[in-house]
């Protein structure tokens, strides 16, 4: 009998430990599909444009990953925020949990405090917004991905180089003002 009195805490202690470590496992491979259409794009592009179209495919997939990565943690530290609250509650209520209510109480407070810890991370980090300002970037860089396939495309590729510096500086600036996404970028145009 004494050997499942720690049963509980033990479980809890298993899945707070499985869970960043299954995360932690996968954050490499997190974003690996993404973009496939840009290879083809990267690929099509005139020779002349190459460069050109190397430099937004790279950007693309730094950022595209990095939006995969913190909507990961976000979401992650959101809905790991409300399992563990719901928790809290769950352990308070069951009196099927255990006998020992001192230890319901602690398990009980660890959990509400963790839930409380990963909102405040959550706020504190801007992860929200740091997912938000990747994404913004990746889809305006695939977007304008699409312009070096125009057949005046050579002719502007200072302003799509001027587009693509219009862009990093964007995020940078959403990523470290926790300012919102403008607009969506438009291609370059005459």
């Amino acid at each position: 009998m004494k050997q499942n009195r720690w049963r509980p805490g033990l479980v809890l202690l298993i899945v707070l430990v499985a869970v960043p470590l299954a995360g932690w496992l996968i954050w490499n491979n997190l974003g690996q599909t993404r973009g496939v259409a840009l290879g083809h794009i990267t690929a099509q592009t005139p020779a002349p444009l190459a460069g050109l179209a190397e430099l937004i495919s790279g950007a693309y997939h730094e950022y595209r990953a990095n939006a995969v990565r913190w909507s990961f943690v976000y979401f992650g530290c959101l809905f790991g925020s409300a399992f563990l609250s719901a928790l809290a509650g769950v352990i308070l209520k069951l009196e099927s949990f255990g006998r020992n209510e001192k230890r319901q109480r602690d398990l009980a407070a660890l959990s509400a405090a963790l839930a409380a810890l990963l909102i405040t991370l959550t706020s504190i980090g801007a992860f929200e917004q740091k997912w938000r300002a990747n994404r913004h970037a990746a889809d305006a860089l695939e977007a304008l991905s699409f312009e070096l396939l125009k057949p005046d495309a050579q002719g502007r590729q200072a302003r799509i180089l001027a587009d693509v510096q219009r862009i990093v500086t964007e995020r940078g600036n959403q990523v470290l003002t926790a300012a919102p996404p403008a607009t969506p970028a438009q291609p370059a145009a005459d």
